[in-house]
């Protein structure tokens, strides 16, 4: 050990550690994250006057075995700088930094803290870093890279955050809300966490394949996010270091495996997802809904009265008469194109699937009614016609009615024309209404059409303007044309049907529901009390006299009807007669399988609780259980990096055997069981973020001047001792946030689709995917980073100079870098010019004097959120004159560089003073502190 063929040997060392370990027992045990945590005893510390938290207890044990020291605390506008960025990823506003500074309560701190805590921003600052976890995009991934729904997921991420919606139940509700008893719309709407795998779309791929290649990503992201195990390298093979089997592989993938979607174009199922301001806008509209069918159903003697005189005409009424052939009434009709036509058993004419330019139909109805009164068309749809649509048009199954004729046919041989002056129809397509059908301006252009309702049936009725008499044996003569033109030819009618009616006003549905006709034809004194109602809360459905009411109510049933709801894909279970069987892939390879596996869950860990189901969530349950070793060790380690630049173990994303050890084990293990709710549940929040967040704040150990001395960085360069505070570099998000913000550009709007603010021109373009990048106007354009729409293939290019993923899989841990491409970005890119510009004009407009000095004092105190040291004004002042000559005698370039992209000059000001103050301004966002979290 090692094979003499290796040519490697142990080194002394190595050998002395394990004659030790052999002496001492060999004793042989589990990896340290895969035994439970448990609440450490609280180390004695020699310094405990600095101890402001019990964490800071472990931290300061560690330095003083070490023999080192704490840092200070940092000053007042640093902590305020700091504890902004951190809990809610923007700079502080400058009154509570006043505040704050010149507070002299010793709970002026925590007063901050619980401010920020409070802001709508916190959920954003920390929704945006669950969306990497989420791989959160705005395209489907792949080749294509096609759009698709997803923001209301990142909504209820904000919201999530911001309600300190419990670890565990946050858990659940993303793992299997649909499967929570009673889910609500914003449980289901959580489960799209998991549906934000990638789709392919690209012509010719297998769906199963890429069902199945979506399926392990869940797998991969559920332990890699919940128990920082790297779970993918167990498809194909058992797991080289981690006890994880492939077996055990496929049994947790059993888990995912029972679920609807299925790699599909439309991404089904999905969730119709209201914003709030849809919710209260649909309420309101229904409020108002209600009280007008409370007035239409009032039974007020107008109503009565029509109502006694409808009952009376419903014993001899005749209703809709289908004008269809009888062995006493031959039909007759033709297709002027000589299109085949058939008469159905329904009474309907089915057309040949051709598709002429032109297309008239002539028929001959004998109809057996004592007058005329209306004539229904029902445009049916079928399935010979293109996209079974109820019309012949190529690709499209539409048609366009350009006029419809009606005359009487007597036995004597006379023929008369019937005026048609009334026209109505359950749909019309937009520009296409029926009444052209009558009074067509251009019938090569116009015409009665339903699109994009094509692929359903619809129905118009058409009146005469007074009743027609119908001696016995006369026919209807009725002709239907369509001369459309549009370069697709076969607008017209695929399957239709006529009927008649001799009633008065007659509707789209005539028909009176069987219960309705047998109340009617009973005498009034006759019906009981539950009858009459039922009577009168029909009629009042269909009379005329409340014709203005119905009207209202149907214009406000279109408002809503006209709310783009968003439809967000979700997961749902398949019913059990559809459940999938499992098998494991030899090597991975979905093509080859072997044995059926049934779900489990990891078999070296704790076992799911007998009385968890046996799906998502039972998984769930078995993440967040008290006795799994990693969960609450996972989550504290991800939310302490969030605040120190890396976590007590610094591979969040992998806590097994070639994961590094965590610095402070005893810390880990005290925050991970207090995040539980403590040893014995004491603690009123288990597994509350916000208290989570809140407890590291507060600490000692976070408050820490992050200066450092040239020994200090020589013994610990990374600070994993945590001798000093925090200092690591914004991610890109903040960075952008915080140049928005500061020159008071930055727009407060929250939730909503994600917006396109500037970038080069040509950077999107992907193959079989047209769509455009079209920068977003207002307010949009200076939205907070998290909001900026993601494309897979081609992302926020300044975002992710900075180390933004592309979100295509789950990245648990941003790895920073530091390049010159970055400083490009601060220096060039149009968002950062125009926020240069906005700071210079806030520096003009704000600034205590006109004094140039007093400006430069400003811009530093908005950008560092500190007071300007006086080397710093003078400087840039140099700095300002530099660039003012310069631009003195180019003033094109002058009036360039302080309006594009921002604007015209603000009245009174020179294009030469803001252009040299721009250039200042440029400089100050870019200075190390300023992008740097100190």
């Amino acid at each position: 050990m090692p094979p003499p063929d290796s040519g490697k040997s142990l080194t002394a060392e190595q050998i002395e550690t394990l004659k030790r370990w052999v002496a001492e027992g060999a004793a042989w045990g589990t990896h340290w994250s895969f035994d439970k945590p448990a609440r450490p005893m609280l180390p004695a510390v020699k310094e405990a006057a600095w101890v402001k938290s019990d964490l800071d207890r472990f931290v300061l044990a560690r330095l003083e075995h070490e023999g080192l020291k704490p840092s200070p605390e940092a000053d007042r506008h640093t902590l305020a700088r700091r504890v902004a960025f951190d809990l809610t990823g923007l700079p502080p506003d400058s009154k509570l930094v006043a505040k704050f500074v010149n507070d002299p309560s010793p709970n002026a701190y925590e007063t901050l803290v619980d401010e920020l805590l409070k802001s709508p921003a916190f959920g954003e600052r920390w929704a945006r870093m669950w969306l990497d976890i989420a791989r959160y995009a705005d395209t489907k991934g792949y080749e294509k890279d096609l759009m698709r729904t997803m923001w209301r997921y990142r909504d209820w991420l904000i919201d999530a955050y911001n309600r300190d919606l419990p670890y565990d139940q946050f858990t659940r509700e993303q793992l299997a809300g649909d499967l929570l008893p009673n889910a609500t719309t914003e449980q289901i709407l959580a489960t799209a966490f998991h549906r934000n795998t990638m789709v392919n779309d690209e012509g010719g791929t297998d769906n199963e394949e890429f069902r199945i290649a979506a399926v392990k990503d869940r797998v991969d992201t559920t332990l890699q996010v919940w128990m920082g195990l790297t779970m993918g390298c167990a498809k194909c093979h058992s797991h080289k270091y981690d006890p994880i089997s492939q077996r055990e592989y496929y049994q947790f993938l059993a888990y995912f495996n029972q679920t609807e979607d299925a790699d599909d174009y439309d991404e089904r199922p999905k969730l119709a997802t209201p914003t709030r301001e849809q919710t209260r806008r649909v309420e309101q509209l229904n409020g108002e809904i209600a009280k007008l069918e409370q007035q239409r159903d009032a039974v007020t003697p107008e109503l009565k009265s029509a109502a006694d005189e409808w009952a009376a005409k419903r014993k001899t009424a005749r209703g809709w008469v289908v004008l269809k052939q009888t062995p006493q009434n031959v039909v007759m009709y033709s297709a002027a194109s000589g299109s085949k036509m058939t008469l159905q058993d329904d009474g309907s004419f089915l057309v040949e699937a051709t598709s002429p330019a032109e297309e008239t139909y002539m028929l001959t109805l004998p109809v057996d009614l004592p007058h005329f009164t209306g004539l229904k068309l029902e445009a049916l749809t079928d399935k010979s016609h293109p996209r079974s649509g109820v019309g012949r048009a190529v690709n499209d199954g539409n048609f366009v009615l350009s006029e419809i004729k009606v005359q009487t046919a007597k036995t004597s041989g006379e023929i008369t024309k019937v005026e048609l002056t009334g026209a109505k129809a359950d749909f019309s397509q937009n520009g296409y209404p029926v009444e052209h059908a009558l009074q067509n301006p251009d019938r090569n252009k116009h015409g009665w059409a339903v699109s994009p309702e094509q692929t359903k049936p619809h129905t118009a009725v058409f009146t005469p303007a007074a009743p027609v008499a119908l001696p016995a044996g006369t026919s209807l003569l009725v002709t239907l044309v369509h001369r459309f033109e549009n370069g697709t030819p076969g607008f017209s009618l695929g399957r239709f049907r006529l009927s008649a009616t001799s009633d008065d006003n007659p509707s789209l549905d005539d028909k009176v529901p069987e219960p309705i006709l047998t109340i009617a034809k009973l005498a009034e004194a006759d019906r009981s009390p539950a009858q009459q109602t039922q009577l009168m809360k029909h009629f009042a459905g269909i009379a005329p006299v409340t014709q203005p009411l119905r009207d209202q109510i149907t214009s406000l049933k279109k408002e809503i009807a006209a709310i783009a709801i968003p439809q967000t894909p979700i997961l749902r279970e398949l019913p059990t007669d559809k459940r999938r069987t499992t098998k494991l892939h030899v090597r991975g390879n979905f093509l080859e399988q072997s044995d059926v596996v049934e779900p489990a869950v990891l078999a070296n860990f704790h076992p799911l609780a007998s009385d968890a189901p046996t799906n998502r969530l039972g998984v769930a349950t078995w993440l967040t259980s008290p006795d799994n070793p990693l969960t609450a060790r996972v989550a504290v380690n991800r939310v302490w990096s969030q605040f120190f630049g890396a976590g007590l173990v610094e591979t969040q994303e992998d806590f097994g055997s070639q994961g590094q050890s965590p610095t402070h084990p005893e810390l880990l293990d005290w925050l991970a069981v207090e995040f539980m709710g403590g040893a014995s549940g004491e603690t009123n929040s288990p597994w509350s973020h916000k208290r989570l967040c809140k407890r590291i704040v507060m600490s000692a150990t976070y408050r820490q001047s992050s200066r450092a001395s040239s020994e200090l960085l020589e013994r610990d360069r990374f600070n994993r001792l945590l001798a000093r505070g925090p200092r690591f570099r914004l991610e890109a998000e903040m960075i952008r946030d915080n140049a928005l913000a500061v020159s008071g550009l930055l727009s407060q709007k929250m939730y909503g689709p994600s917006v396109m603010p500037p970038q080069p021109d040509g950077i999107w373009q992907s193959t079989y995917n047209t769509t455009k990048w079209e920068t977003s106007k207002g307010e949009d354009r200076y939205r907070r980073g998290l909001y900026t729409f993601i494309k897979r293939t081609t992302p926020y290019p300044a975002m992710t100079t900075f180390d933004a993923p592309s979100r295509e899989l789950c990245t648990v841990r941003r790895i920073n870098t530091n390049t010159p491409l970055q400083a490009l970005v601060t220096l060039n890119d149009p968002a950062y010019i125009e926020a240069a510009q906005a700071l210079s004009r806030r520096m003009v407009k704000e600034a205590a004097s006109n004094t140039l000095a007093d400006r430069l004092a400003l811009g530093l105190q908005l950008a560092l959120t500190r007071p300007a040291r006086p080397n710093e004004i003078a400087a840039l002042t140099k700095l300002f004159a530099s660039r003012h000559a310069h631009y003195e005698t180019h003033p094109d370039e002058a009036l360039q560089f302080a309006t594009n992209p921002l604007g015209p000059l603000p009245e009174g000001q020179t294009a030469t003073d803001l252009a040299a103050l721009t250039a200042v301004a440029n400089v100050i966002l870019n200075l190390d502190e300023f992008v740097t979290q100190n």
